[in-house]
């Protein structure tokens, strides 16, 4: 009886992409944009996503966006020089003058007590509203300026200036009085500027250019409650303080310190973690620092910081759920041009453009850009199969959700990320059984290029290679 012969098992490419480039630019190797990477609970397998598109939300405005916050349900937006509490501008109280828009983006802090108010400040400009109209903060224990953010710790507002000094108001549940010019405590472990303030769990967080301060409520009779953690003292400093965010109770943000270059951090139940890889510190390393956004997003299981570096025109996105860096970009492109971020019961995650006056819903059964088609990119790794020997490829086979109308266009190049040597892009039809590419040539290493730009979902599991590897 003869035997029967094996069948060789088509070597399956995962596409378990993230940024991979060898230097400070993004022209060669392994990327993914517009997209997240998703590990499946049942076998294991990661998965690649396109990401959720923005639908406008509300009436457009005019001029620079420059944050939005949720406060009690309702969804306060600043846009140029005005304040808006659901699409409704809030009129300024008397003496107070249009919102300064110097400082750029403003962060919102809240107080509670029986006459609940609001707060917002950009290091230019700070305000208080009760959502019917809004006046500055001032007092003789106010900093002018302060740096941006804002820590409420036990009904003490706490506001911090550019010598890192820490202020507090002087009446519990009013950020209102600054009378008290005793309530105030120097972070002065490292003799570094003062950059943001933040709060983590039940302490207020000093972020300063080359170190960290914490500080607790130590309840002193006189001068400020607070009093600093001893041994709390974080060596990595705020490069920007447009880069601090806050997700489920985590800081984030892009920090540095006199001996490294800058890398992005995450500080979760007061432990500092070092999340941004090799190649994302390379693209931080050489970049202008000077004039960033971020914004975070919790949408479906995922917990999403970005951080937008203008200069360099590029957005990195950091996925904390399953510890994956991507690229987000505009229809066009460019940086993807969000600077502030919120969330609505009704509608989910709201995201602030910087230059349109528009506020988003982020959607993923919405597969456009206010309108124009998302546009997902997927750049593999160089692929040898582990020797460099000429292979033949039979068949590329698409791993991935069937889905009438979604189209991949898919190009290689065997010559490590040449831009003059990329063939051109051919089509595959996803909502057939066995989506598949034929006659896909001969290769010593190969990387592809594959493209979604279809009003459709994507998820694409993985590449499998039909080859054929040669004796030479």
């Amino acid at each position: 009886m003869a035997q029967a012969e094996s069948v060789a098992i088509p070597k399956r490419f995962p596409l378990v992409l993230q940024p991979e480039n060898r230097n400070d630019t993004t022209q060669k190797d392994a990327k993914i944009i517009n997209a997240f990477v998703e590990k499946g609970t049942s076998q294991g397998e990661h998965a690649v996503f396109s990401r959720p598109g923005l639908e406008a939300e509300g009436t457009e405005k005019t001029g620079t966006g420059l944050g939005t916050y949720n406060w009690l349900g309702d969804i306060y937006t600043i846009f140029g020089t005005h304040l808006y509490k659901n699409g409704t501008e809030v009129t300024a109280d008397m003496g107070s003058g249009p919102i300064d828009t110097a400082g750029g983006v403003y962060w919102f802090s809240a107080i509670l007590g029986s006459a609940p108010t609001l707060q917002f400040g950009n290091g230019a400009g700070s305000y208080l509203t009760d959502g019917t109209t809004y006046a500055d903060i001032a007092g003789a224990n106010f900093p002018t300026p302060p740096v941006k953010g804002w820590g409420y710790l036990d009904g003490t507002t706490y506001v911090m200036d550019a010598l890192g000094v820490v202020y507090g108001s002087a009446t519990l549940n009013d950020a209102a009085d600054w009378s008290d010019v005793l309530n105030a405590i120097e972070a002065q472990i490292e003799p570094d500027a003062g950059v943001a303030l933040s709060k983590q769990l039940v302490y207020i967080v000093a972020f300063k250019e080359w170190s960290t301060e914490i500080f607790y409520d130590a309840a002193n009779a006189t001068g400020s409650p607070l009093g600093p953690v001893q041994g709390a003292k974080l060596n990595f400093g705020c490069a920007n303080q447009d880069s601090v965010q806050e997700l489920d109770g985590m800081l984030f943000w892009v920090a540095t310190n006199r001996t490294a270059s800058p890398q992005v951090v995450k500080m979760d139940n007061m432990k500092l973690t070092v999340i941004s890889t090799k190649p994302v510190d390379r693209l931080l390393g050489e970049a202008d620092l000077s004039d960033v956004a971020s914004f975070v997003i919790k949408y479906e299981g995922h917990k999403f910081y970005g951080i937008t570096i203008k200069d360099s025109n590029i957005t990195l996105v950091y996925d904390d759920a399953e510890d994956k860096w991507a690229q987000w970009t505009d229809p066009a492109g460019d940086y993807f041009p969000i600077v502030s971020s919120t969330y609505s019961v009704a509608t989910g995650p709201i995201l602030q453009h910087e230059t349109n006056g528009k506020l988003y819903t982020f959607n993923a059964q919405v597969f456009t850009d206010d309108g124009e088609v998302l546009t997902a990119d997927l750049y593999t790794p160089n692929f040898d199969g582990g020797v460099r020997r000429r292979k033949h490829l039979n068949m590329l086979e698409f791993i991935g959700d069937q889905v009438t109308g979604s189209v991949l266009q898919v190009r290689c190049n065997d010559s490590d990320y040449d831009p003059t040597k990329w063939t051109n892009f051919r089509q595959v039809n996803m909502g057939l059984k066995k989506p598949i590419l034929s006659q896909c040539g001969t290769f010593i290493r190969r990387a592809y290029h594959i493209r979604h730009q279809s009003a459709t979902p994507m998820r694409l599991m993985a590449l499998e290679m039909q080859l054929d590897v040669g004796t030479l």
